[in-house]
């Protein structure tokens, strides 16, 4: 499920410890965190979580929604009505497909992806390089962020913009795929000068899935850190 929202376009991660919840998201203010229900934590204990985040909403702007495949309407109207979860309370079906759809709807209803079209995500130091190819000359770079879209990076040439890029590849974080692209300006910047390379639609599905899952794991990753 969180690949498939990372390839909506929209940051997805799961927090593991539930302890952490409002360091999260005073982390990553303004987010939507559904709470699954389901878990084997006690009822009272889990109202207990959701009604802390709620409450701490003045530290970190969060939405709250539920998700669980418990079409009980008493526990749906408790966590709406008397705890005032904002984002839903949304019913799973057993099977992917209908329950991505539904959690869709949800989010696109909290707009929780806002203006941004793309996933973008800076990158860790040392997980993301790439080498052009022109001619017999090959150049390096490091990558700052990335999205579907283009990247922002440290190219060691001295390139115009409009320069067509036919064979890019990166490496991230040990995945290796190839991408095609142009020089669509510069930057000067306290690190250097910095290229953004807007990329060609990435056609093949195998080189565009490994991006989905760099991104995914760039997102958990700094999720992770908080922990």
């Amino acid at each position: 499920m969180i690949h498939f929202l990372v390839t909506a376009q929209y940051e997805a991660a799961i927090v593991k410890d539930h302890r952490r919840i409002n360091a999260v998201l005073r982390a990553f203010p303004e987010s939507v965190v559904y709470f699954n229900i389901d878990s084997r934590l006690p009822p009272a204990v889990l109202e207990q979580i959701v009604r802390a985040v709620i409450n701490g909403r003045s530290q970190h702007g969060a939405e709250v929604g539920i998700l669980s495949y418990n079409p009980n309407p008493e526990v749906a109207q408790r966590y709406l009505m008397e705890l005032g979860a904002t984002c839903g309370y949304v019913i799973l079906e057993l099977g992917f497909q209908k329950s991505a759809r539904i959690i869709i709807k949800a989010l696109e209803a909290a707009e929780a992806r806002g203006d941004r079209r793309y996933v973008r995500v800076r990158v860790p130091q040392g997980k993301g390089t790439f080498q052009i190819d022109i001619g017999a000359a090959g150049y390096t770079g490091d990558i700052l962020d990335i999205s579907e879209a283009g990247m922002a990076c440290i190219l060691r040439a001295d390139l115009p913009p409009g320069t067509v890029l036919t064979d890019i590849q990166l490496r991230l974080w040990g995945s290796i795929l190839s991408v095609g692209g142009r020089i669509h300006g510069t930057r000067q910047t306290p690190m250097g000068l910095v290229y953004v390379i807007m990329f060609d639609e990435i056609s093949d599905s195998r080189s565009r899935a490994k991006l989905y899952q760099f991104l995914r794991r760039v997102m958990q990753h700094e999720v992770d850190q908080l922990l």
